[in-house]
């Protein structure tokens, strides 16, 4: 088990820690949603590779994960981007006793972000993501993360393409689940 706490919600088979709400109720009439907490601004902190957000999520979950599972992340939408809040995230946590494979999964080529209306078909994400072939995932047990899920797609994506590769299990966990 990879999750000592079990109250977190499990929605479709993907663990969420809490919900997440967008800043913009209507980003081009300028209203701000009402719901947007602190929690979701501290996601958006993380995406941006704050410092603080990323040792905050830490706090948070770094013992609710077994020690010896291997961590992974959803890779950016952007091809470019190599490094991600989620994967800073990510690496702490492997330093902590776990298995660094955080950046295997790699977009190679660039899709529109999800969140400003970007194609969320499993598909596009089964066609853009590749992984590291000179890291060997066989059998190994594999947590992985991502910042926010909406549908879920780019997690099961990942999660088909971890198991192809041979992983044992794929525990797939999002801080955040879109309200």
């Amino acid at each position: 088990m990879i999750f000592v706490n079990k109250e977190w919600d499990a929605i479709d088979d993907i663990i969420v820690y809490s919900n997440y709400h967008k800043y913009w109720q209507n980003k081009e009439l300028r209203i701000k949603n009402p719901y947007f907490d602190v929690f979701s601004g501290r996601i958006l902190d993380l995406k941006e590779g704050k410092q603080s957000a990323v040792k905050y999520f830490y706090n948070l979950i770094n013992e609710e994960i077994c020690k010896d599972v291997t961590i992974c992340v959803v890779p950016s939408s952007d091809a470019d981007k190599k490094e991600s809040g989620i994967g800073m995230l990510g690496e702490m946590l492997a330093a902590d006793g776990r298995k660094n494979k955080v950046y295997y999964l790699q977009r190679t080529k660039s899709i529109d972000k999800l969140a400003y209306g970007g194609c969320r078909d499993r598909q596009v994400h089964m066609k853009t993501i590749s992984t590291l072939d000179s890291i060997d995932i066989n059998g190994d047990i594999i947590l992985l993360m991502d910042d926010v899920t909406t549908t879920g797609n780019s997690l099961y994506a990942c999660r088909e393409i971890l198991m192809k590769k041979g992983a044992k299990t794929v525990k797939m966990f999002a801080l955040g689940k879109a309200v």
